[in-house]
C-alpha cells in the first residue's frame, strides 16, 4: 500500500524522466528512489561527507546505487569554510541546532545536482516516532503516539523543512518529498506505534520494497556524518560565540531566528 502511494504521489509532482535523490542509508530515502524508479525514472543519487572522511551513509548510498545501476555523484565538503558557512544558515534563517547541521551540509549538494526535481524521504521518520523520546514516552497508547506525530507538524519544526527548500530555491530546484503529502500521512495515522514498528522498525515500507531487514535503522543526519562534533568548532570562535556559551545549541539561540510564515508543516500537504 505505502508503495502506491509513494509512486502515486511521485506521478503527480514530478513530470522529467532524470531525477536527482538525495540518498542516504536508510529506508525513506530508499524506498523514495526505488518508487521512482518503479515508474521508469532515471535515478541520480546524491550524497555527502566530510573531508574525505566517508560515513555510513556515505558508503550505504554508494552501495545501493551501484547495486540499481543508478548514477552516485558524492559531494566532499570543505569545512575549512564552516564559520563562514554559519552566517549563510544564519541568513537563511535557521532556529535550532539540528536546522543549521541539517541544512548546513545542502550548500555543498545542491550545486552538484543537474536536474531540476529533487527527491527526499524528508518528513518520513514523523510517522513512526523512532527517537527515543517517543519510544519512552508516546508509544503505549494510540492517542499518546497521535499526540507525538501531531507535535512533529508544529510551526517549530516546519523550519527545517522550509530551510531545505529556500537552499533548493537557491539553485533553482524543486524540493519534492513524496512522505509529506496528505494521503501518505492519513495511511501512516490508521496504525499506532507498534503496528509500525514491530516486528521490525519501519516493516511496511521495508516490505512493500523487499528491503534487507539490514538497511540501518533511524541515525540522525548530523550524527551519521559527525556534523555535530565539527559544529563543536563554532564554540572556539569569539565572534560567533560572542556569548562564550559551551554548547551549540545555547550558541545558535544567541542569532537571530524567525519562521516568516508561520506555517505548519500540514499546509505543505496536498
Amino acid at each position: 500500500m505505502i508503495d502506491k502511494l509513494l509512486v502515486e504521489n511521485i506521478k503527480q509532482t514530478v513530470p522529467d524522466d532524470n531525477v536527482a535523490v538525495l540518498l542516504s542509508g536508510g529506508v525513506d530515502s530508499i524506498s523514495v528512489a526505488l518508487a521512482a524508479e518503479r515508474i521508469g525514472k532515471k535515478i541520480t543519487a546524491y550524497s555527502f561527507c566530510l573531508d574525505n572522511e566517508p560515513s555510513y551513509d556515505y558508503n550505504k548510498a554508494q552501495e545501493i546505487a551501484k547495486n540499481h545501476n543508478w548514477s552516485f555523484i558524492g559531494t566532499v565538503i570543505d569545512t575549512s569554510k564552516l564559520e563562514e558557512d554559519f552566517y549563510k544558515l544564519v541568513n537563511l534563517g535557521c532556529k535550532k541546532k539540528t536546522h543549521y547541521e541539517c541544512v548546513y551540509p545542502f550548500l555543498y549538494v545542491y550545486p552538484k545536482i543537474t536536474q531540476t526535481y529533487v527527491l527526499s524521504g524528508w518528513a518520513a521518520d514523523g510517522y513512526y516516532g523512532v527517537s527515543k523520546k517517543a519510544n519512552i514516552h508516546y508509544k503505549h497508547t494510540k492517542e499518546k503516539f497521535d499526540e507525538f506525530r501531531d507535535n512533529y507538524f508544529l510551526p517549530e519544526n516546519t523550519a527545517g523543512y522550509i530551510m531545505h527548500k529556500k537552499v533548493s530555491d537557491m539553485f533553482n530546484k524543486k524540493f519534492i518529498t513524496p512522505y509529506l503529502r496528505m494521503n501518505v500521512k492519513e495511511y501512516f495515522y490508521s496504525m499506532d506505534w507498534y503496528q509500525l514498528n514491530q516486528p521490525y522498525q519501519k516493516h511496511h515500507v521495508r516490505t512493500a520494497f523487499n528491503l534487507d531487514k539490514d538497511v540501518k535503522k533511524h541515525l540522525n543526519l548530523q550524527l551519521d556524518s559527525k556534523i555535530n562534533v565539527l559544529f563543536e568548532r563554532l564554540l572556539n570562535n569569539n565572534e560567533i560565540n560572542y556569548k562564550g556559551r559551551t554548547r551549540v545549541m545555547d550558541l545558535v539561540r544567541d542569532w537571530p531566528k524567525s519562521n516568516p510564515t508561520g506555517a505548519t508543516l500540514n499546509q505543505f500537504m496536498l
